[in-house]
C-alpha cells in the first residue's frame, strides 16, 4: 500500500500535467521517483518529456516503467519502442521486442515497429512479423505487411501473402501497387490487362497519382511512361529535410589539389550489370587528378562469390554495409570527398538517403537508376540529351549533366568477343531466322508482348528466344501470352541465365536479329547484343527507361536501328526477316563500329566523365548553385581505340 504522501504526490503531479504544468510535473515526480520507483511514475515522466519534445528521454523512462512488473508493463514497453523508432533508435527498440518476443509477434503495433527497425537496419527477421500483419483490421498494418516484403527475393509465402492482402481489400490503393507489381513481375497479362485502364484514368482522367507516392519507384517506372509520375513515385516512402541543400552548398569545405570523387553503391563487384559497364571507366580514371574512393554497401556473399578482380584497383574501398546513415555520412565526411556520386538511386540494398545530409559539397546520381531520385539531395544527375531532353527538364529534382554521346559506359577491356559456335549448342534450329531479347522478363510487357506478336505473325517460320525464369509461373504466363493470340508454343525458344559470361555472349550472337522491350528498354542488355555483334530494333520513347536503348544505338552509329513508332518497328523486323541481304549489311557495320564508335571507348567516355566533375566543382568552388551544362566533346577518333578488333 502507497504512503498517503506518495499517493497525494502522484495526484497533483497528474494534476499539473492535466494543466499543462509540466515543469512541475517534473519537479514532483522527481521527488517521488526518489522514493517510490512505481512504473507509473515513470510513465509519467515519459509522457510529460514527450510534451516537452524529449522524446529520446520520453523512450528511456516508458522503457524503465516496463521494465517493472505490472499489469501495463506491455503498454509501457510498446510505448517506449514507438518512440525509439521515432529517434531512429532501432537498435534499443529492437533490444526492447527481442525481450518480449512472444507479445511482439502477436501485437500487430509492435510487429510493425519490430519490421520497420528491422528494414531500416537492413537485418533480417522481417518475414516473422508479416502474418500478424498481414491479418490484422488495420489497414496501416495490412500495407506496411507488404512493404516488408524485399520483392525481388520474395518467398512462395510472401508472394501469396501480397495476394491475399490485396484480396482482403482490393480497393486499398497502397497494397493494389504491390500486388500489380508482383503480377507484372509473372507477366501475368489477364491481371494487368484487367487494371492498366484502371491506372491510367487515374493518371489522365481524375488527374490522381496519390496512389503512387507509396509505390517503390523502381517499379512505377518498370510500368509508367508518365514523367509527372515518374517524377513523384515513391516521395511518400523517403522525406527531404528541409534546408539541406542550402546549408549543404554553404557548408565549409576544404579542396584539393585533386578532385576527390566518391562513388556510393552496393553493386561494386565484378558480376553486377553496373560494373560491367562501369569497370573500364573506373580503371581510366587520371590518378594524376583524380582520387578514388569507393563507398561499398555489397554484401559480403557477393564480393566472394561474384567478383574476380583485385578491387583496390579500383580506388580505397570503405565498406559502409555494417554502418548506420550515420556512421556512412561520418565515413564520406572524413575522406573529406568533393563529389559524391551515387550509382543506384532508388533500387535493391541502396544507401542514398545519407545523400539527406551533409555529406560533400556536390553531390550527383548516374548510371544505376533510369530516372530521376525522388525526395534526394542530389545536384546533378548525368544524362545525356537523348534520354533526358531539355522538354523533361520539369520532371527532374536534379540539374542535369549532358554527357555527349551518351551517358551509359561500357567495358571493351574485359568483355570476351563472341566465339563461333553451333547453334545445335544451345539448342536453336540451325537454318531458321531467330529473333531475341536476352532482357530479364519482367520487361516484356503487355505493349511488348503485343508488337512481338505482330511480328511474329507476319514471319511464318521465325521463331523467337528468350529468358525466362520459371518462378512463380513466369514463363507459363508468357507463353499464354503468345498462344491465346495464336503463336506456336514452339516458335517461342526459352533459355536460362547462364553463369558463364561467355557462353552467354555466344549464345546472343547466334541470333539474327535482338527486339528492344517497352516501356523498359535493355541498358546492360542492349549493350552486350551490340558488342555480341547483334543487330537490333528500338523505337524512340517518352521517359527516361523507355530512351536508353535509342542512345546506345546512337552511340554505336546506328541511328537507323531506332524506329520512329511502333508501327515502324514491326515493320522493320519484318522487313528484315525479308531482305537477310541487308540486315548482314548492318551485321558488319555493327562489327567494325565496334571499336570505332564511342559506345565501347570506356578511355574516351572517362575523360568526358572528367570534364564534367571538374565543371560541377568549379561551380561549386564560385558558390554557384548547379544548372544544367553539357560537357563538351572531344575530337573525333581518327581510328580504332582498340586493337581487339584485328585492325
Amino acid at each position: 500500500m502507497k504512503s498517503l504522501k506518495v499517493q497525494r504526490d502522484y495526484a497533483a503531479a497528474q494534476k499539473s500535467f492535466d494543466k499543462a504544468d509540466y515543469y512541475d510535473v517534473l519537479g514532483i515526480i522527481n521527488r517521488l521517483l526518489d522514493v517510490d520507483r512505481d512504473p507509473r511514475h515513470y510513465a509519467l515522466l515519459g509522457a510529460t518529456l514527450v510534451k516537452l519534445r524529449m522524446k529520446t528521454e520520453a523512450a528511456q523512462a516508458f522503457q524503465l516503467a516496463g521494465e517493472q512488473e505490472g499489469r501495463h508493463q506491455i503498454k509501457y514497453l510498446r510505448e517506449a519502442m514507438r518512440l525509439h523508432f521515432a529517434n531512429n533508435d532501432d537498435i534499443s527498440l529492437l533490444r526492447i521486442g527481442a525481450k518480449i518476443l512472444n507479445e511482439a509477434l502477436d501485437d500487430p503495433d509492435m510487429a510493425m515497429l519490430m519490421s520497420g527497425a528491422l528494414m531500416r537496419q537492413e537485418m533480417d527477421g522481417m518475414e516473422a512479423f508479416q502474418k500478424t500483419l498481414a491479418e490484422s483490421d488495420n489497414a496501416e498494418h495490412r500495407r506496411f505487411s507488404v512493404r516488408s516484403v524485399r520483392l525481388a527475393t520474395r518467398t512462395e509465402a510472401e508472394h501469396k501473402m501480397i495476394i491475399d492482402t490485396f484480396e482482403k481489400d482490393p480497393e486499398d490503393k497502397i497494397v493494389r501497387n504491390y500486388y500489380l507489381t508482383i503480377m507484372r513481375d509473372i507477366n501475368n497479362y489477364e491481371v494487368t490487362d484487367k487494371f492498366d485502364p484502371i491506372l491510367q484514368d487515374e493518371i489522365e482522367v481524375k488527374r490522381d497519382i496519390t496512389p503512387f507516392l507509396d509505390e517503390i519507384s523502381l517499379y512505377n517506372i518498370r510500368w509508367c511512361t508518365n514523367e509527372a509520375v515518374n517524377s513523384v513515385a515513391g516521395a511518400a516512402r523517403v522525406k527531404i529535410p528541409a534546408g539541406i541543400k542550402d546549408k549543404r552548398r554553404t557548408m565549409p569545405h576544404k579542396w584539393g589539389e585533386k578532385i576527390r570523387i566518391g562513388y556510393l553503391s552496393a553493386d561494386l563487384w565484378t558480376d553486377h550489370a553496373v560494373m560491367k559497364a562501369f569497370r573500364g571507366v573506373l580503371e581510366a580514371h587520371d590518378r594524376s587528378k583524380f582520387d578514388i574512393t569507393l563507398f561499398c554497401n555489397a554484401a559480403e556473399k557477393s564480393l566472394t562469390d561474384s567478383n574476380s578482380a583485385i578491387r583496390e584497383n579500383w580506388g580505397r574501398i570503405v565498406s559502409i554495409r555494417g554502418m548506420t546513415d550515420d556512421e556512412a555520412v561520418e565515413a564520406v565526411k572524413e575522406a573529406n570527398i568533393d563529389v559524391l556520386v551515387d550509382l543506384q538511386g532508388h533500387t535493391a540494398d541502396t544507401r542514398v538517403p545519407i545523400m539527406n545530409q551533409q555529406t560533400a559539397p556536390v553531390h550527383a546520381t548516374w548510371l544505376g537508376y533510369p530516372g530521376t531520385v525522388v525526395n534526394i539531395d542530389i545536384d546533378y544527375l548525368i544524362a545525356d540529351r537523348t534520354v533526358v531532353p531539355e522538354s523533361s527538364f520539369k520532371h527532374y529534382h536534379e540539374k542535369i549533366c549532358w554527357m555527349p554521346e551518351t551517358f551509359f559506359p561500357n567495358d571493351a577491356i574485359h568483355r570476351p568477343l563472341p566465339r563461333p559456335i553451333d547453334r545445335s549448342v544451345c539448342r536453336m534450329p540451325q537454318d531458321a531466322f531467330i529473333f531475341s531479347s536476352f532482357h530479364t522478363h519482367w520487361k516484356i510487357s503487355r505493349t511488348t508482348l503485343d508488337l512481338w506478336i505482330r511480328i511474329l505473325k507476319q514471319t511464318p517460320g521465325s521463331y523467337l528466344f528468350l529468358i525466362c525464369k520459371e518462378t512463380f509461373g513466369s514463363r507459363k504466363n508468357l507463353l499464354k501470352g503468345f498462344t491465346n493470340a495464336g503463336i506456336a508454343s514452339e516458335r517461342i525458344l526459352f533459355g536460362d541465365r547462364t553463369v558463364d559470361y561467355a557462353a552467354y555472349l555466344d549464345r546472343i550472337a547466334l541470333t539474327d536479329l535482338g527486339l528492344d522491350t517497352y516501356p523498359y528498354n535493355g541498358h546492360t542488355t542492349t549493350s552486350e547484343k551490340l558488342w555480341a555483334g547483334l543487330p537490333m530494333l528500338a523505337f524512340k520513347g517518352v521517359n527516361f527507361a523507355s530512351r536508353v536503348s535509342e542512345s546506345l544505338l546512337n552511340a554505336v552509329g546506328l541511328p537507323d536501328m531506332v524506329c520512329e513508332t511502333p508501327d515502324e518497328y514491326v515493320e522493320r523486323a519484318v522487313h528484315y526477316f525479308k531482305h537477310r541481304d541487308e540486315l548482314k549489311l548492318v551485321r558488319d557495320r555493327l562489327e567494325k563500329n565496334r571499336f570505332t564508335e564511342p559506345l565501347f571507348d570506356a578511355d574516351r567516355f572517362c575523360r568526358h566523365l572528367e570534364n564534367g566533375y571538374e565543371m560541377m566543382v568549379e561551380r561549386a568552388k564560385a558558390k554557384l548553385k548547379p544548372e544544367h551544362f553539357s560537357v563538351p566533346a572531344l575530337p573525333p577518333r581518327e581510328g580504332p581505340f582498340s586493337d581487339r578488333g584485328g585492325f
